[in-house]
Order: structure tokens, then sequence, then C-alpha cells
């Protein structure tokens, strides 16, 4: 029973599902670097009360590639403080951008709320830059 309650309610209310249900964001992209062919933007907004980094990426070969990087924020109290949750890994097609926002968090690596980020405080992401950034070639 409980079963079938759950399954009608997916239908009944389609956003429920979503963890980010609220409306589409006008997203401010400003561009943070370009690495091997490949452009990282960011925007800093607010989503479900929290302050937030979205990514964009854009790989402009005509292969894959792997990338990574970390992200150093500035705060309300801090400056220069390197992201909690370490590097953060994505594979992107050629030719292709991925991008995300509050609407549709279709790669969890290109949203970063403030609370997973600094979970010591709760912040208000001022500043955002991307550090040790790699593309590798996948072929």
């Amino acid at each position: 029973m409980a079963v079938c309650l759950i399954f009608l309610s997916l239908f009944l209310f389609p956003g429920y599902g979503k963890c980010f249900s609220t409306p589409s964001q006008d997203l401010d992209w400003k561009l943070g670097q370009t690495v091997g062919g490949v452009e990282f933007y960011y925007a800093i907004t607010s989503c479900k009360g929290s302050s937030t980094v979205f990514h964009k990426i854009n790989n402009k070969n005509a292969y894959p590639v792997q990338i990574a990087w970390k992200e150093v924020f500035d705060t309300q109290a801090e400056k220069s403080v390197e992201g909690y949750n370490g590097q953060k890994k994505l594979l992107v097609q050629p030719g292709e951008t991925y991008e995300t926002d509050c609407m549709n968090p279709t790669h969890k690596a290109l949203v970063t709320l403030a609370s997973s980020a600094i979970p010591t405080y709760i912040a208000t992401i001022t500043k955002f830059n991307y550090k040790d950034v790699t593309v590798i070639r996948m072929n």
C-alpha cells in the first residue's frame, strides 16, 4: 500500500522528487578560467535559501575530456578558503556545454551550496575562484 501511495504521489505532485524546485533562473555567468580548450564559468546566487555557486563547463575540443578542479571561496567571515568537498571531477563530451541552475541540477558536481562547501558556519559566498584545474584528453 505504501509503495502505491509513493508511486501515485510522483504523478500527482511531479515536482515532489526534485531536490531544487524553484523557478528558472537567469544566471550572471562569469568566465573563471580557460584551460586546455575548456571554459569554466561560474555564477553566485541563492538557491533554497542558501548562497550557492553554479558552474557551466564548455568543452570546445573535438574530443571528450575529464576535468577536475577545487573551489576557493570568499565569505563574510573568511578570504580564500578552500571548499570542504575537495576535488571535483566531471567527464565532458566534445563540443558539449554542461551547466546547471537551481531548477535543473543535472550534474551534482556543478552545484555547490555554501552549507556543503563551508559546513562550520552559515556562509554567504561573496567571491569564487577555481584552483588546481586539470583537463585530460579521453580517447
